[in-house]
């Protein structure tokens, strides 16, 4: 396949909410974002779901015909062609109509992370959320600074490789994911001095998708009524 051209300007229908009786959802389409697609039968592309309630899912997509095409590149390659890893999910055509109607019978099912491949699920901060790439560098480093200054002395989080993901807006809770997926969210007191005495407040979940389940939603639920 020939590298796309990415558009400069970002496709409106990026922003169209499809309906859905309950579960409404926005779709991103890679190549309604690039350079036109030569095949849409022969084909695969990225796309992301967005349920417009902090979910969001980044699927890689085949078609049924580029399952041989994908063979036939890596015995090419000089590989076996005994196997092929596969996609996230297989459609008919590489088209919005397609991928609509395929995103609304695999939403009827039940969660995209459980009737396709659990990684592709992923959070969408959400007001009262503002995500990582929203927030100044400086504010960062004064996250990460106090972070450490407050909870130094507590051995719940490995604290040598924390990654930022948000900020909430309303409050001084900060939420972070650890070098083994765990979620964290820290009341950080902003005092700058080490506590004790069961500060700062910190919840840490397994995952993102108990996170969201647990706490993000109802946040975002609770930001919208108010």
């Amino acid at each position: 396949m020939d590298i796309k051209q990415v558009n400069r300007q970002p496709n409106p229908l990026s922003e169209k909410i499809v309906k859905n009786t309950d579960k409404p959802f926005k779709l991103w389409l890679e190549f309604e974002n690039t350079s036109a697609w030569d095949d849409i039968d022969n084909t695969f592309a990225n796309i992301a779901v967005d349920t417009l309630d902090g979910r969001s899912y980044g699927i890689n997509v085949w078609t049924f015909k580029f399952l041989e095409t994908a063979r036939q590149e890596h015995i090419k390659q000089g590989d076996s062609g005994l196997y092929v890893v596969p996609p996230d999910l297989f459609v008919a055509q590489m088209t919005r109509d397609c991928m609509e109607s395929t995103i609304k019978e695999l939403l009827n099912q039940g969660d995209l992370e459980d009737v396709l491949n659990p990684t592709v699920f992923g959070l969408k901060f959400l007001a009262p959320y503002e995500d990582y790439d929203s927030l100044e560098q400086s504010t960062v480093e004064a996250i990460i600074k106090e972070i450490h200054l407050e909870i130094g002395t507590q051995n719940i989080l490995n604290l040598t490789d924390l990654e930022i993901l948000a900020k909430k807006t309303h409050n001084d809770d900060v939420v972070v994911e650890t070098t083994d997926g765990e979620i964290a969210v820290i009341h950080l007191t902003w005092s700058a001095k080490a506590k004790q005495s069961g500060y700062p407040i910190m919840r840490v979940y397994k995952d993102k998708k108990t996170f969201w389940l647990k706490e993000m939603r109802e946040d975002i639920l609770e930001f919208r009524e108010s």
